[in-house]
């Protein structure tokens, strides 16, 4: 495999940079994304799910139950009833006033936990009314996510978190470098961890899935729903599987030496399920589905007053959409389409919303107004973008090195800067007190407070890109250039004339009011003249 891999999976640092050609693409409207939309079936009548077809828009059920007497495999509720433990009803915190996101924080890297101990050390500002919402990946060593968890507990007063897939990599009883997402790594990175031999104790990514939710009760961490006046956090657990992807692949007619993700991807062999489940079906991604069926308890949250409907806000390490990436010709690993998201999320992201406001249904504009926001984590590119009604919001750390190579698709709200001591967790959600002549007035609940999500877009180079262009999986005989140059190009492939300089031109012209604001100069650099 070429040491090229060892680059972060999804884009090259040449993304940005202004030697690109000009483009000659026109179109402003957004591609129908379809998606499969399943309710959730009670853990005692569960059946696994085989892959679907990318015609059929339901799943084929296997005719066999999940678990077979006959081979000892043991039943999935028995896995199921070991997390009843963990279901509690929300946690009441009316002293939060603001609430933090951010993703993909890999403490592995020493770097990584510097500038977390950094900020956390920091204390100009009183963050006792704070939480942060960690929406997974902090690491596969236990001893690093306590020693993160505890880091945070002392600067926010209240974190919540949900793992990503690097934390469910089983830790074996020996030192070892951290590889990144991909096995591959020439060597070049001098700024990895390495475990401390300690191991996790853990045979299989269920039982530290369940490790990690006792460590994160041992510490304080919420992995349950959180209630902040009318507004609900609710985190999510979830995993990826493969019939998440529903675009066509890149033409192998066209374009040679494409490998399979399941190749170079580290999560089929660092992260291990025991049988009936597979990592190379949906299997796993319904089975941590419906552990939150088993954990989250809705029951005595406290539905918002007839004047203020329910607020949401919902986050997992997945994507819940394919249309929150890339379409596969801008990426340097073209098949991780595969290895990114879930649908079972995306459906209950609706069930939640139509649980708790059905007024926001018709709402399927881009104005960033919706009374649902979900994050997300894993891809490692920044994004803030509306559909259907739920606006979707990634805010990463993600690896050192990435920094370095491709700082404008990261920067998002004040997470951004050259440098990494000017980045901090963007504000997702902040809370209002009225006042009358710098005064503030005793009013009833409803109208003294005021609740919600940044009204302005918060930035994000490829949401950005998908906000004025459509969605065009179909011209999958090209790829962009610093994706052609990892691959062999054959008759009838074809290399995109990618203009990035176009495209700010472009989004300037439709949000003025953003750019006019001055909250866009941070996309202003010296190579953009």
């Amino acid at each position: 495999m070429p040491s090229s891999f060892v680059n972060h999976w999804l884009l090259a640092a040449s993304l940005l940079s202004s030697t690109s050609p000009s483009s000659t693409i026109t179109g402003f409207t957004f591609g129908h994304h379809r998606r499969r939309t399943s309710s959730s079936c009670h853990p005692s009548h569960r059946t696994l799910l085989r892959p679907r077809s990318p015609s059929l828009d339901t799943p084929v059920l296997l005719a066999k139950p999940i678990a077979s007497s006959e081979q000892n495999i043991p039943s999935l509720d028995t896995h199921y009833n070991r997390f009843h433990r963990f279901r509690t009803p929300p946690h009441n915190a009316p002293h939060i006033n603001n609430i933090l996101l951010l993703s993909d924080l890999h403490c592995d890297y020493s770097s990584n936990r510097d500038w977390l101990e950094g900020i956390c050390n920091n204390q100009d500002e009183n963050d006792s009314n704070t939480m942060l919402l960690v929406a997974g990946d902090v690491s596969h060593n236990i001893g690093i996510l306590r020693w993160t968890f505890r880091t945070l507990k002392r600067k926010f007063g209240e974190v919540a978190f949900t793992p990503g897939n690097h934390d469910l990599w089983i830790d074996k009883k020996r030192k070892q470098r951290i590889a990144t997402t991909l096995d591959s790594d020439d060597g070049s990175n001098s700024d990895r961890g390495i475990t401390n031999g300690e191991g996790d104790g853990c045979t299989n990514s269920i039982e530290k899935l369940e490790k990690i939710l006792q460590l994160c009760i041992d510490e304080g961490v919420r992995v349950g729903p959180i209630q902040v006046d009318s507004l609900l956090v609710v985190p999510l657990l979830s995993w990826y599987h493969s019939s998440f992807d529903s675009e066509p692949d890149i033409d192998s007619e066209c374009w040679k030496g494409i490998p399979s993700a399941r190749k170079v991807v580290a999560d089929y062999r660092k992260a291990k399920w025991p049988e009936p489940l597979s990592p190379f079906d949906d299997s796993v991604a319904h089975f941590i589905d419906e552990l939150n069926d088993v954990i989250l308890d809705f029951d005595s949250f406290k539905d918002g007053t007839a004047d203020e409907a329910t607020t949401i806000l919902s986050f997992s390490h997945f994507l819940p959409r394919i249309d929150l990436i890339p379409e596969k010709r801008y990426l340097s690993l073209p098949t991780l389409h595969s290895c990114v998201g879930s649908t079972f999320l995306e459906a209950r992201l609706r069930g939640l919303t139509n649980r708790y406001d059905d007024r926001r249904l018709g709402n399927t504009s881009n104005s960033h107004s919706s009374n649902h926001l979900h994050a997300f984590g894993h891809s490692h590119l920044s994004w803030d973008a509306t559909l259907d009604g739920v606006r979707y919001v990634h805010v990463p750390l993600a690896y050192p090195r990435e920094w370095e190579q491709r700082r404008r698709s990261l920067e998002i709200g004040t997470m951004k800067g050259d440098v990494s001591d000017q980045r901090y967790p963007v504000c997702i959600w902040e809370k209002q007190i009225s006042s009358t002549k710098g005064s503030e007035v005793a009013l009833s609940s409803a109208e003294y407070i005021k609740s919600g999500f940044p009204q302005e877009w918060l930035g994000g180079w490829w949401s950005k890109y998908y906000d004025i262009m459509p969605r065009q999986p179909h011209r999958n005989k090209e790829l962009a250039p610093w994706a052609a140059r990892r691959f062999r190009q054959q008759p009838g492939g074809l290399i995109e004339n990618f203009d990035h300089i176009w495209v700010e031109k472009r989004h300037k012209l439709q949000h003025p009011s953003y750019w006019s604001a001055g909250t866009g100069n941070w996309y202003k650099r010296a190579d953009m003249k």
